[in-house]
């Protein structure tokens, strides 16, 4: 309860400072004039595999032996997150300032690359609330497109039951670069075979 409530706090600042970046940064657009294929839709999906790209990593370095009792492990209590986001923002402080600080470098260098809309960080930052969410919601939801799956929740699942694999949070991108993808597992024996093939 004392991280949840520290939490709050942490993640209403932290909103503030975003509200203050959406309407007053320099390098934030906020004319319709200047939203386009770049600003907009582009610079969306460069903020969501940047941040996956810095969080993956950190996420699998808080798991560390010297590192996880003291920081991670608080948030792995839950082995099936069911609570939604009481689950998703039940982690230790340190590791929360980490994430709103890799994403915040994400949304940098978006801004100061390919140019970022203040409607795209808006909708960002609502996508990462929700998937954040639902990663901690206990049932499954998909996003492929183009063959690709970009986001499940199931992955995330897989990783609270199997916590050496699948580090990305919105995008199954990396863990696969990195060999730490494992496909979700519903406990049916096709999908243990699966395992242990994948295993082999």
């Amino acid at each position: 309860m004392l991280f949840l409530s520290m939490n709050s706090v942490i993640e209403s600042v932290f909103t503030c400072h975003i509200l203050n970046v959406m309407w007053s940064s320099p390098v934030i657009f906020r004319s319709w004039s200047s939203f386009g294929i770049l600003t907009g839709p582009l610079a969306l999906l460069l903020i969501i595999l940047l941040n996956d790209m810095f969080y993956a990593p950190a996420h699998r370095l808080l798991h560390h032996p010297s590192i996880y009792p003291y920081i991670h492990k608080h948030h792995h209590r839950s082995v099936y997150p069911t609570r939604g986001n009481i689950d998703a923002r039940n982690e230790h402080p340190v590791e929360q300032l980490i994430a709103m600080f890799l994403w915040m470098c994400a949304v940098q260098i978006t801004a100061h690359t390919v140019g970022l809309h203040a409607a795209a960080l808006g909708t960002h930052l609502a996508l990462m609330t929700t998937g954040a969410s639902l990663n901690h919601a206990g049932f499954d939801f998909e996003v492929r497109f183009l063959g690709v799956d970009w986001y499940s929740t199931g992955a995330h699942e897989m990783h609270h039951r199997r916590p050496d694999r699948n580090f990305g949070q919105f995008t199954m991108l990396w863990d696969k670069l990195m060999g730490t993808y494992i496909p979700y597992d519903d406990g049916s024996e096709p999908a243990k075979r699966r395992l242990e093939q994948k295993a082999d």
